[in-house]
């Protein structure tokens, strides 16, 4: 028996469905809510699989810090797939355990140390265990926020976790060492890391979502 293929009427009614239950979010695409937390962009990505039967729901981050050409899926969180006829009964018991598991919150401002446990969560329990670009993160969000303390607590956290990482992959960042000075300049330079935003914000025209504060 084949199951019913999710067509763009569905993925218009899915999107609405879940962005009733997430009104902080404002829909990106059909499938994908987001909304702007200072420097970053936290959303749910409701992925169609290959045999467009059935939709992944997701939980992510995405740093405006850094230049990338699309929407990355960092602290990414899956839930069980969803058939589309399954959608009308499971998806506000799967929005409700996605709200409570979020490794950072979708409403209100948040406070840096919030976001910062997120992503020390997300790392301490990740299967893919070397992840520089999240721990430059936490460094670059840190002077965001102009907060040196927690920018020095990052790079810390990093030199300590990344010292148990393989010789091969401590190989290609170029060291621990050279990691750090290279994360410790772009922390440094304010202007540029505001301008990288500014430009990543039109680039991947995210303008029109709503925005938080992101507290030091």
């Amino acid at each position: 028996m084949s199951c019913e293929k999710i067509t763009q009427a569905n993925k218009k009614k899915i999107t609405s469905d879940w962005n009733n239950l997430f009104p902080s979010l404002a829909i990106y695409k059909p499938m994908h809510l987001m909304n702007r937390l200072g420097p970053l962009l936290v959303g749910i990505i409701l992925e169609v699989k290959s045999g467009k039967t059935d939709y992944i729901p997701t939980y992510h981050v995405h740093s405006l810090m850094r230049p990338f050409p699309a929407i990355s899926l960092t602290l990414e969180t899956t839930l069980n797939y969803v058939k589309l006829e399954w959608h009308d009964s499971k998806f506000h018991k799967l929005a409700q355990l996605m709200k409570e598991n979020a490794l950072i919150p979708f409403e209100g401002d948040i406070h840096l140390k919030t976001v910062l446990l997120g992503y020390k969560k997300h790392l301490l329990k990740s299967s893919i265990p070397c992840q520089p670009h999240e721990y430059e993160d936490m460094a670059l969000i840190s002077a965001w926020c102009n907060n040196k303390s927690e920018v020095k607590n990052s790079l810390e956290f990093a030199e300590m976790n990344m010292k148990k990482w393989p010789t091969n992959v401590l190989k290609r960042i170029g060291g621990i060492e050279s990691w750090i000075n290279s994360v410790k300049e772009k922390t440094i330079d304010i202007d540029t890391l505001k301008s990288i935003v500014d430009k990543q914000i039109v680039e991947l025209k995210v303008e029109g979502l709503p925005v938080r504060n992101l507290l030091s």
